[in-house]
Parts: structure tokens; sequence; C-alpha cells
């Protein structure tokens, strides 16, 4: 028998004590519970599926408790946690809950845990929903919602809707469990409208001083999955009741964006006063009355013809006039299919505009932004690959999806502005303001942070300068906090962040140049991750001094401390061979020239009649067809001049003949 060792004992139970502490703390950083759900079943039922998806694109985590076994403990513990915000009850499960054990879990000494009780409908019992209501809502049931007139209505004027009310989203289409209301502290947040009468689908309580919410059974519409922005609406009405259930129980934890921001682009112009309908000195008043930024997607063959007086207007004035990359020489879908279009020659244009961008600001003293905005119709995906490779910021387009990509499925993909689904690089969509934008297409992208991004032609302003004031008077309504700035602004905040349990903040960007600031009344640090292929040799720089990174997966990570009221720009550089000062940026394509000065009469000449607006329209929308028609009038113009010559020349061999 080994004779009693007390350094080999307490050598052991401190290795003992230093693993265990180990694993709880890294136990305690991976895990974080941030809403506990308590469901019948242990399956996925449509409405645990549809706080599930709105609990992902929020960045929380769910801890899904099975009732019924009769041991409360397995649920109350979680509750009591620290790090739980909110709590969700399915119908399913709520006759197993103990209400009272439960609500008094729910209590914190800075305030309670929202609660929300979903998938409501007819079966539910009516005794319960009384019960948990304080008598409040007495029972829910079924109505046949009419065709045509079926929508959902938010209420105006609640921390819960924000800017979602006095919004109307459309609904599925099929029967609708609603709520019956009896007074007392229960108000309606969602009301399906049937035939003009309200039917309340989602609604808040006060119970005991514990906010308490009730989400009716709403089944998710079968949406196609369409590059179409505007079907955004259908699947966030179908996600309503947990998306804002989450966003206002979460707060800071749940992903947001680091403000409003929006912006209003002008294709195609030059700076020439004026070029077509657009003045720019009248313009700028506009932006100054109505609040908006004007950027101008500027063509970069025309790096070498502004105008003294307009370049003073946007260096005087960069607050409401800024310049981005709209193509390179504007051919055709110069960026467009690959069979046509080759990646090497898509590539040269690439660094020509470039380099001609860098011109054009040694020319002008005005800075421009590195984003591009494709000519008439978004890339193929790998031509977002080599856009990353050579820096840029992002692109932004009528369409976020590039032209040879599927459309991702998802609440991620479908309610955010921008995405990194192809070739990890920023693909950003924008509104036509040459068309009626539905108000709650706005609405929720003011809700969830999105960035606002609308453009148009100098023909949309044949009417008058004024032509976009109404659009950015919405905008501003919806959301006053908005902060309307250039493209290349809006890049370096297109991130999105959370508050962490440990007061630190999450980043996950989306650009590969962000500005992180730190509005704390404290010193943090900013947790920072950007899916990355990692194809391409990088680097990472912080305020422009190199910064070491990790390579995690597919993700690229790193920490960076920020003072509070202090800035720091993030950079990922891409190793490439981009060398503006050799790159050759004459004009010496004749197609090229053509095309332009074509382009020039077109907007300052054919633009200025109602005939020819229409005509230039019917090409934007139909240019393949028109420039078949011009090519087969072109070749019967010279197939009726040959014949003309011929016979010409056969009447002059005849008279020959005849002397």
């Amino acid at each position: 028998m080994n004779p009693f060792n007390p350094f080999k004992i307490a050598a052991i139970a401190m290795r003992t004590f230093v693993v265990t502490l180990l694993f709880c703390v890294a136990w305690l950083n991976g895990f974080a519970t941030n809403v506990v759900v308590l469901d019948k079943s242990s399956g996925h039922s449509p409405a645990r599926q549809q706080v599930e998806e709105a609990a992902n694109f929020y960045g929380l985590s769910m801890d899904v408790k099975v009732q019924g076994s009769g041991d409360d403990s397995v649920y109350l513990g979680a509750i009591g946690d620290s790090r739980t915000l909110a709590v969700v009850v399915t119908a399913d499960a709520l006759p197993e809950v103990d209400q009272k054990k439960l609500l008094a879990a729910m209590r914190r000494g800075d305030g309670q845990i929202p609660l929300l009780i979903v998938g409501i409908n007819e079966r539910t019992s009516s005794e319960l929903l009384r019960q948990w209501s304080s008598g409040s809502i007495t029972g829910c049931q079924i109505s046949k919602v009419q065709e045509g007139s079926d929508w959902f209505i938010f209420a105006k004027g609640s921390e819960v809707t924000r800017e979602l009310g006095g919004s109307r989203l459309p609904s599925s289409k099929a029967d609708v469990p609603y709520l019956s209301l009896n007074g007392g502290s229960a108000k309606w947040l969602i009301e399906a409208q049937s035939g003009g009468t309200g039917l309340p689908v989602f609604a808040q309580a006060a119970v005991g001083g514990q906010q308490v919410f009730f989400a009716t059974q709403i089944q998710s519409p079968e949406i196609p999955v369409t590059p179409d922005p505007y079907r955004q609406q259908a699947i966030f009405a179908s996600l309503a009741s947990p998306m804002l259930f989450l966003h206002y129980a979460a707060g800071d934890h749940a992903w947001h964006s680091p403000g409003a921001y929006a912006n209003f682009t002008i294709d195609d112009l030059w700076l020439r006063e004026p070029y077509g309908h657009v003045n720019y000195e009248e313009l700028l008043q506009q932006a100054q009355l109505h609040n908006f930024h004007v950027t101008i997607a500027f063509i970069p063959w025309n790096f070498d013809r502004s105008q003294a007086k307009v370049v003073s207007l946007f260096r005087e004035h960069p607050d409401r006039l800024s310049i981005c990359i709209h193509g390179n020489n504007h051919i055709h879908q110069e960026f467009g299919p690959l069979d046509t279009h080759p990646l090497d020659k898509q590539t040269e244009d690439m660094k020509q505009a470039l380099a001609r961008m860098a011109k054009f600001s040694d020319l002008t003293g005005i800075p421009h932004d590195d984003v591009m905005v494709f000519p008439h119709s978004i890339a193929p995906e790998a031509t977002f690959s080599q856009m990353k490779r050579y820096n840029f910021l992002a692109t932004a387009n009528s369409l976020n999806v590039p032209s040879d990509a599927t459309t991702q499925r998802g609440a991620d993909f479908a309610l955010r502005t921008a995405t990194l689904q192809f070739g990890d690089f920023p693909s950003l969509r924008r509104y036509s303001a040459e068309t009626d934008i539905p108000e709650p297409q706005l609405a929720i992208d003011a809700f969830l942070g999105n960035p606002m991004l609308f453009y148009g032609h100098e023909s949309f302003f044949a009417e008058g300068i004024d032509a976009f004031n109404k659009t950015s008077d919405t905008v501003n309504r919806l959301q006053p906090a908005t902060q309307w700035r250039g493209l290349g602004e809006i890049a370096r905040h297109l991130y999105i962040e959370r508050l962490r349990d440990d007061g630190d903040f999450d980043i996950r960007a989306y650009s590969g140049t962000i500005q992180v600031t730190n509005n704390l009344e404290r010193n943090a640090s900013f947790h920072v991750e950007k899916d990355e292929d990692f194809r391409e040799p990088l680097t990472v720089v912080v305020d422009g001094q190199p910064y070491p990174y990790e390579r995690s997966g597919s993700q690229l990570e790193l920490k960076v401390p920020i003072p509070h009221g202090a800035s720091r720009e993030i950079a990922i550089r891409y190793a490439n061979d981009l060398n503006l000062a050799t790159e050759d940026i004459s004009k010496k394509s004749l197609i090229a020239t053509a095309i332009r000065r074509l382009s020039d009469f077109r907007d300052n000449g054919v633009s200025n009649t109602e005939l020819g607006r229409r005509f230039i329209r019917s090409y934007a929308q139909n240019g393949r067809a028109w420039n078949l028609t011009f090519g087969a009038s072109a070749a019967l113009l010279v197939l009726v001049i040959v014949f003309w010559w011929v016979q010409r020349a056969r009447k002059r061999s005849d008279g020959a003949t005849r002397v």
C-alpha cells in the first residue's frame, strides 16, 4: 500500500480544478441561452419553426424544453439563467406549465423577461387564455379571409411595431385564427383584416406587471424563391409575430445595424450642367430641403470631361453629393454573360475603370467610392469574385443575385438588403425611384435597419427637379433618424452587431472595409467575423496598420479593442496585380466613343420630348428587341441601297449600249 502523499493529492486536485475551470469557461463563452422555448412535443411544430427562423435571423440561440414530465425544474432553471432574454410557450404546452412558477422565474431585478404564447388556434382552451391574460383574452376563433381584402395591419404608436405602425402587408389567403379581446389590458398589435373587419392575431397584455404576448397560428405560405425583392413583404408577414416579439425582447442582444442609412443614385450622368433634365444646383437645393443624398453612378469613360462649375459644387457639398463607378465604357452589358463577355476582358475593364476613376479624382479633387453599379444588368458570380480581388467595396443593383446564380432560401437572405452569398462579395439591392415602391416594403427595411437604396435616370426629372422628394419624405417619416450618405460610407457601415453576454460586441461584416464606432460610455472589444473563401492572399489592417487575424473554417475573425467614443477602420486587403500608374486609360475604342456620344445625344436631346422619353424607356426595357429591330432595319437599308445601286448601274449600262 502506497504511503499517503499530500503533495501528490494536491497536484491531482489542482489539475482537476483547472480542467473543470477551463471546461466551465469554455461552456460559458460558447453557450448563451437567449430564448427558452417550452413545447409539448420534441418535433418541430409550425409555430416553433417560425420562432426558430426569427431567432436565427437575430442571432439568438434557442433552448427547447419538452413539457409533460411534471418536473418544473427542467425549465425553471433555464428561465432563471441571467442570459435568458425571452420565453416562448407553445399553446399545446400551456396546460403543462405552472403559471405562478413561470412568472416568478421570469422576474428580474431590472424588470421581467417578456413571454410569448404562440401557435394559438381554435382548439386552445379559452379558460387558459383567460387565465394567462387576466381575463382580457377570452378565446380564439377561425375566420375565412375574403380574397381581395386579406391584409395584416400593424398597430400604430407601439414600441413593439415601431416603424411598421400603420403598415399593411399581404396575408396568406387562408383561414385565420383570431383572438377575442375583452377590453382590460389587452391590445392588438397585428390584425388580419377581412372585408373591413379587424381580427387580432398578435396581442399584448399586462399580467401582474408582466408583459405577455399572444400569437395565433399563422400558416407560412409557399412563397416562390425569386430574386424579386418585393416578395420580402409576404415573407415578413408570415414571420411577423415572432420577428416583432424577439426584436422587442432581445434589444441590442439581437443582430442589428449600426444605423439607418439611405441613398439615391442617378445612373449615367457626368459632370456637365445641365445633364438632360438634371440641373445640379437645383437638385442640391432639393436634397438640402428634403434631406437626401445624391450619388452619381459615373461612367469611367467620362473621367476627363467634367465642367469646373459642377466640380466645385461636388467638392463643396460632399454631405449631399458623391460619385461611384458605373461600368467602364458602359457598352451594353460589358459585365454580362461569360460566354459573350469573357472574364479576362471583364477584369481588364474592371482595372481600367479603377484607373480612370483614380485619374478623375486627381483631375477634379472629388473623391469617389469604389462601389460598382453594373450597366444594364447584374454580372455573373465569377465577376463578383474578381471585384473582391480588386478591393471594390460592394456592388449595388436592382437585384442582388448574380445573373447566373440561384436565389438563396431563408429569411436572412430574403429580408436583408445585402448578401455575401456570392463570391463572399457584398451585393446590395436597390429600388427604382421611377416606379411606385410599396410603402410597407420601406417600413420593413426601416424596422430591420436595412440600408434603403434608390436609383433613377435623368429622364426621371422630366416633370420637375422635385421628382424624388416624395420618396425621401416617406423614408424620413418612417425613420426620422435616417442618415443619407454616399454608397461608399454605407458600404463601410455594412455590418450587423449584437451585444454579448460579457459586455463586448460581435460584428458580422459584409464589406471588406468597415468603420466601427464604440458608442458606449466605456471601453469595449469588438469581435469581428466575415465570410471568406481565402482563395486570394490577404492582409488585415486596422487604421492603416497590419493587424493579426484568425481563420476558422470559412470565417475570418479578429478582436479589436475600441475606447469609448472612438472609431476604427478595419480593412481586408486582397493581393492583386493592379498598378494604377501603368493602366491604359485612353479611349481607343471607336465603338465605345460612338456609344457615349450617342448616349449624350439621347440624354440631352432625345429625352427633351415625351415621345423621345417613351422610346428611351422602351429601349431600356427591351434593348435586345430594339437592337434586333435596328439591325434588321440597317440590313434592309443596305439591301435597298445595294438594289438601287445595281438598278442604277444597269440603266447606265443599257444607255451606254444603245448609244
